[in-house]
């Protein structure tokens, strides 16, 4: 199954465009639902307006022995597309982080993501610009280094490129930085051809 996650991530270069050349250990499967349209299914069409708020998210490990009671998860979701896939003068631009996320097995063996943690970046909805073809938005789920205290980790002061100030950077950089392990991943392309956004940058 992990391979069949991590093929679907190449398809749209998510892994070459993102987290480059980090470990990639997948664990499980990572759960992305909007209320008002179908799930997240690594790499659909999603529209714009039904993905404003924040989604609902769950893990189901393969194998519930590799995560601990003991263990904390961060959830990170980035647009590497900003303000397109051709131009990356704004990217990475940081959606959503959360930390300290607990991992506690419902009664199917999920982790329930949603509701859970400490937000460090409230989430944003996608907004790409008019006419700019397909963005990707990625979730990934990450382990902690166990006893880390999050709130020690990078402070994304800026959205734009996670406050790096390199077009490019984002959720490469807060990885490694912050010595997590990948263990999920989701996304899916929301284009707009409607909404003129006056953006701010």
């Amino acid at each position: 199954m992990s391979s069949t996650i991590v093929a679907k991530l190449n398809k749209e270069d998510i892994i070459k465009d993102t987290v480059k050349d980090l470990a990639l250990d997948i664990l499980g499967e990572l759960s992305v639902s909007y209320a008002a349209t179908d799930d997240v299914q690594l790499g659909n069409s999603m529209p714009m307006d039904a993905t404003q708020s924040a989604p609902t998210i769950k893990f189901m490990p393969f194998n519930k022995s590799q995560l601990s009671a003991d263990d904390k998860l961060a959830l990170l979701m980035t647009d590497p597309d900003a303000p397109s896939r051709t131009d990356h003068k704004w990217s990475e631009v940081c959606h959503y982080i959360v930390t300290d996320i607990p991992v506690e097995y419902g009664p199917e063996g999920e982790i329930a993501v949603s509701g859970k943690g400490t937000v460090r970046s409230n989430y944003i909805g996608p907004g790409p610009p008019k006419n700019s073809g397909y963005h990707r938005y990625v979730f990934f789920l990450c382990k902690q280094p166990k006893g880390a205290d999050s709130s020690a980790f990078t402070k994304v002061e800026n959205i734009i490129s996670w406050g790096y100030g390199n077009p490019g950077a984002g959720a490469y950089d807060y990885i490694k930085e912050n010595s997590l392990q990948l263990v999920g991943a989701n996304y899916y392309m929301v284009q707009n051809t409607t909404v003129d956004f006056n953006y701010d940058m």
